[in-house]
């Protein structure tokens, strides 16, 4: 028996081994170096933010730590390195896809590994105030990089996240044609992310916004099918709309301020009447597309279904929270006070602040709600988590919403927001990369064909797990932490400001329930229940994906066993880097207890009534429901408003064609004719 059972390890590590080519030994080295240098970097970061701004502790024995952080704090273009490393990377490694996919999917795992390390050797200089690096030249007023603790946090989040999934991707992308394409823009996409999240100006910023936009549209519209040209030619049109809304702020801002930084203009803005309002809302609809905001998300689940599950995780993970990043950084400086003059305020320089967290709270809870509700009514697997996705963000929105509703006050929803982006960053990338390999083993998405996948995928299914422990705010997942943060924001807003606000807690814990019976939903229907014959015999999980899986999965158990750590190590710094009142940082901030009796006991009514609504809805099949046309934005907003155009510009056409082709004809000719003349003369 002894001997038997020898043989059968001996036959699985053969047979491991015999799998692994020279990208896995690739993909494995960096896992481990990731994996030791992030415990590093977390070993010399504790203690970060507990003291002064800007306060960083090196213990002695640390002294190579000690001798690297001083070398890399005289390096200011260290932002522009880590925008190009994937800029120049994308087009090299399209290149060695013609010769060698392994050597291609290689490169892509190291660039992006190379890439996160620029971006963590930025942590001394940002925890001491910021980087700043400029380019002069560039259409005429250079580009501006600036990298505060917020713009760290965002970099580090995609960072971490890029990295996993390009070491899942290789095998998910052998079913899909392109793939040297598909490398191509994914790397250029993330080059485009990097530089607006490290823009130091609003036209900086646009750019590389722009470029995301456009780049993204590739890895959407990828496999080229009728879905996903009409699920592009959606994103790409809501895409561009978005950023010509923002272009438009721009203008106006200039026009009426003279400046592009950002700065606080509160005081500028509050002369301007009716034009400061103006300028929000370019701004606000311009970010609030790519963050899926309602009603600006028709996007995003067309999106999801027909992307490759790389792409779906990269589109939920980082680039929809780009958007929110954009309403953080007008939010923290257009519409604040300067900082320099908190002693003798005008108490109206907070009116257009508070006026716009206001409307954004509720835009928040209308986002959540209308994602929750819609998941709830989903059966294909991508469909259902993006529209997730879209709720998700309405948590984020609406903790944006309070951190200018309540100004200097408004801290906790500000670092709930940035916590909440973060957390949903893992846990939904995570997600999305289980149902691409639940679907890689069964071609199947819809979940209610599906069921006892965790006898053949047991791994998967315990990430799965984790993920939705993770999103649903189970306590000791990440996903509880930023929840708590931003459900005590909703109840300051409602202590501190307009009591209406009562209503928006309500609506906050119902769509948490809602998002517990989702994952129960999901979880149930794909992993347990009886085995549907025709997947009895498919293979089960798959090791380079489930290593980059396990990596997201780890994270989330690690934030959420030690939620303080990020809080006091990256979240108050950045908050102290704004107007927030330092006195309430202290107070409600600092050592924050995130595990008592009160949150503790939300979470378990919110988990009983989720298992509630899950029974009443598969009892009474609430979860099949048609909606009536009416309440479909698309068709009672977006299609009406896209023929009107699309018709007048038609009717346009039509009329004026003939004359402009003409009028073209007689230039032409006049200019031939001036210069055949012109000729003549000289010979």
């Amino acid at each position: 028996m002894k001997d038997l059972n020898s043989k059968q390890k001996e036959n699985i590590l053969q047979r491991i081994i015999g799998n692994l080519d020279s990208f896995c030994v690739n993909c494995i080295l960096v896992f481990v170096l990731t994996i030791f240098l992030v415990g590093i970097f977390i070993i010399i970061t504790m203690g970060a933010g507990t003291g002064t701004q800007g306060e960083f502790i090196f213990d002695t024995k640390f002294s190579i730590a000690e001798t690297f952080v001083n070398l890399i704090n005289n390096i200011p273009y260290l932002p522009f390195i880590a925008i190009l490393i994937p800029l120049v990377g994308g087009p090299i490694e399209a290149y060695f896809g013609r010769k060698s996919e392994t050597l291609r999917d290689s490169t892509v795992v190291n660039s992006t590994f190379v890439t996160f390390l620029m971006i963590l050797a930025m942590y001394p200089q940002v925890v001491e105030g910021s980087i700043d690096y400029f380019i002069p030249g560039v259409f005429g007023v250079g580009l501006h990089f600036t990298v505060d603790m917020l713009g760290f946090i965002m970099a580090m989040t995609a960072g971490v996240l890029w990295l996993m999934v390009t070491i899942y991707t290789r095998d998910y992308m052998r079913i899909e044609r392109h793939r040297n394409r598909f490398s191509l823009w994914m790397a250029v996409t993330f080059g485009g992310i990097l530089g607006t999240i490290f823009a130091g100006d609003i036209l900086t910023m646009f750019l590389f916004f722009e470029m995301m936009t456009l780049t993204s549209y590739m890895l959407v519209a990828h496999n080229q099918s009728k879905e996903s040209m009409l699920a592009g030619n959606n994103y790409i049109y809501m895409g561009v709309a978005g950023g010509l809304s923002i272009l438009l702020g721009i203008i106006l801002l200039y026009v009426y301020t003279g400046t592009l930084e950002f700065v606080p203009l509160a005081a500028e803005l509050n002369e301007l009447g009716w034009i400061k309002y103006l300028i929000t809302l370019f701004f606000v609809l311009g970010f609030g597309v790519k963050a899926g905001m309602l009603p600006l998300h028709i996007w995003l689940p067309k999106a999801h279904p027909v992307a490759p599950t790389p792409a779906s995780a990269l589109l939920s993970g980082i680039l929809i929270k780009v958007g929110a990043f954009g309403l953080l950084r007008i939010i923290t400086s257009f519409f604040i006070p300067d900082i320099t003059a908190l002693g003798e305020l005008d108490p109206t320089l907070w009116s257009v602040s508070e006026n716009l967290g206001a409307v954004i709270i509720w835009v928040g809870i209308a986002t959540m709600t209308v994602g929750v509700f819609m998941a709830l009514q989903q059966s294909h697997m991508k469909k259902m988590l993006a529209y997730h996705s879209i709720s998700q963000m309405g948590y984020i929105v609406m903790g944006i919403g309070v951190a200018a509703y309540l100004g200097d006050y408004g801290a906790m929803g500000f670092t709930g927001a940035v916590y909440h982006i973060v957390n949903h960053a893992l846990f939904k990338g995570l997600l999305f990369m289980v149902a691409g390999l639940v679907y890689l083993r069964t071609r199947e998405q819809d979940m209610y064909k599906l069921g006892g996948l965790w006898k053949k995928m047991p791994f998967t299914a315990l990430v799965c797990l984790i993920a939705a422990l993770g999103i649903t705010g189970m306590p000791g997942f990440n996903g509880f932490a930023s929840k708590s943060m931003l459900h005590h924001a909703i109840i300051e807003a409602y202590e501190y400001g307009h009591h209406s606000f009562r209503y928006a807690e309500v609506m906050f814990t119902i769509v948490s329930a809602g998002t517990v019976c989702s994952f129960i939903k999901l979880f149930g229907y794909v992993f347990l229940g009886k085995t549907p014959e025709k997947y009895q015999n498919i293979e089960g999980d798959n090791g380079m994906m489930d290593m980059a899986m396990a990596g997201l999965a780890i994270l989330i158990v690690a934030i959420g066993q030690a939620p303080n750590y990020f809080l006091n190590a990256f979240l108050i710094p950045s908050a102290r880097q704004f107007v927030y009142d330092p006195y309430f940082i202290e107070s409600y901030l600092v050592d924050m207890n995130f595990f008592n009796y009160a949150d503790i006991s939300i979470m378990f009514w919110i988990y009983l009534f989720g298992f509630g609504i899950f029974f009443i809805g598969s009892r009474y099949h609430l979860f099949h429901l048609t909606m009536p046309d009416w309440m479909d934005v698309e068709t009672t907003l977006y299609r009406p408003m896209y023929n009107l155009v699309y018709k007048n510009a038609i009717k346009i056409t039509d009329r004026y064609e003939m004359t402009i082709i003409k009028e073209d004809v007689i230039i032409y000719t006049v200019i031939l004719t001036v210069a055949l003349i012109i000729l003549t003369r000289i010979i």
